[in-house]
């Protein structure tokens, strides 16, 4: 017991010589002093880069405020994690975050963010199943990056709540192949690529019609620009009778239906609407399973080169 009361007092000492500061100014000269940043400190973040890994800690472990100048980058054991913003490394690099609790906190920071505040410069983005998803709005991606994948995915409607909740679009720079998977999906309109460049592959899963709802709910259409080729799964389908095409239609489309009970709602969605699926001029299409049903739904302007069927047994 003596023991136990010694290690106490020794580390009630070492606490009580700490600062803890209520408010913490970031920058890459660290101070001599022994600090203590808690869950009541504001750190604020301005005129430097760090790396995202740090970042992430900031963000679930204190008050976070973001000033003018701030970037986020990859995090390297031998380099260090905090610069000034002149000597920012701008190097691409993948962000990705999965599963796991997100605390109120680093929600609460989030959402105080002003859009587009956070500089980086992404080569991948993987956010799987997280509320982190709803950081995206406030990533200022730059003009001539290039995102060679943008993968999301989100099993609650938590993972996307923020992003649906509010009005102002996502610029994701130029984008190579972008997945959207089950919740994901209803941020597809608010997805804004830059002008003159095109998506080389859009995939979009939707196993419950939920996940779709809030699209289907819009009155008005909207625009996906240029896109090559697209793959559609479940109620993913139903994302057709809202999409506007932009410039010349995909080269490729895939459609795949598992369940028999979606494309019969399909067929109810299209009856009520009074209208069709508009393949317009589509090379290649690729019916998949219980797709091959929504065949007479199909519009196209032009004869399709490879037509390939792969009916459920």
């Amino acid at each position: 017991m003596d023991e136990y009361k010694k290690a106490i007092d020794e580390s009630e000492k070492g606490l009580s010589a700490l600062i803890i500061p209520d408010i913490f100014s970031l920058t890459h000269h660290l101070p001599n002093e022994k600090i203590l940043l808690t869950d009541q400190t504001t750190v604020i973040l301005s005129n430097i880069e760090i790396t995202e890994k740090l970042f992430f800690v900031l963000l679930e472990k204190t008050k976070v405020t973001i000033g003018e100048w701030f970037s986020i980058t990859e995090h390297v054991d031998s380099e260090d994690c905090i610069r000034e913003h002149s000597k920012a490394r701008r190097s691409p690099f993948c962000l990705e975050r999965s599963y796991g609790m997100v605390s109120n906190l680093t929600l609460e920071n989030i959402e105080r963010m002003a859009p587009k505040s956070i500089g980086c410069s992404l080569e991948e983005v993987k956010l799987y199943n997280t509320c982190l998803i709803n950081i995206l709005p406030k990533l200022r991606i730059n003009e001539d990056c290039k995102v060679k994948r943008l993968e999301l995915s989100g099993r609650e409607k938590e993972h996307v709540a923020t992003i649906l909740s509010q009005k102002q679009v996502i610029c994701v720079g130029s984008v190579g192949t972008m997945t959207l998977k089950e919740y994901a999906v209803s941020i597809l309109p608010k997805l804004i690529i830059h002008e003159g460049h095109e998506i080389e592959l859009l995939e979009l899963a939707a196993t419950e019609k939920e996940h779709v709802a809030a699209i289907l709910a819009q009155d008005k259409s909207f625009c996906d620009g240029r896109v090559r080729n697209i793959n559609l799964e479940e109620y993913a389908v139903f994302i057709f009778l809202r999409m506007k095409k932009v410039g010349e239609s995909p080269e490729r489309l895939m459609l795949f239906v598992d369940g028999d009970d979606v494309w019969r709602k399909i067929q109810e969605e299209l009856k009520k609407e009074k209208t069709a699926i508009c393949i317009e001029e589509v090379e290649d299409l690729i019916l998949k399973k219980h797709a091959v049903n929504n065949l007479p739904a199909l519009k196209t302007k032009r004869e399709i080169d490879l037509f390939f069927f792969g009916c459920k047994q």
